[in-house]
């Protein structure tokens, strides 16, 4: 069993693998590395010792959604960090930020509960 971990490679999602993999767990990562780097997730697999499987995609795409936990039939749950988060450019971008936050958040149980 995996389990899905969107916005993997931001603070807290890099934090939350560490203690996933010291933990016994295998792990997902998907992120659009809008405001990370892939960077993040090599930097938990040296501190872990162990591999992450990790893929640039959007929980807005469907498709990407799709066709990652299709190529994952093992993931049965899903921690979702995948959101826009400057309070700041939240204010100058409110649609943005639902958009992202609300409607991707959706679209990521779409897919979660269709497969």
């Amino acid at each position: 069993m995996s389990i899905l971990v969107t916005g993997g490679a931001g603070y807290i999602g890099t934090h939350t693998l560490v203690e996933l993999l010291n933990g016994g767990y295998e792990v997902v990562v998907m992120d659009n590395f809008s405001n990370s780097s892939p960077k993040a997730i090599k930097a938990v697999e040296e501190l872990t010792g162990k591999s992450v499987k990790c893929y640039e995609a959007d929980i807005n795409s469907r498709e990407d959604l799709e066709n990652k936990i299709r190529e994952n039939p093992d993931i049965k749950e899903c921690i979702n960090f995948a959101s826009l988060k400057a309070v700041g450019e939240s204010v100058e971008k409110p649609w943005e930020y639902y958009h992202n936050n609300i409607a991707g958040t959706l679209t990521l149980l779409y897919v979660m509960r269709k497969n």
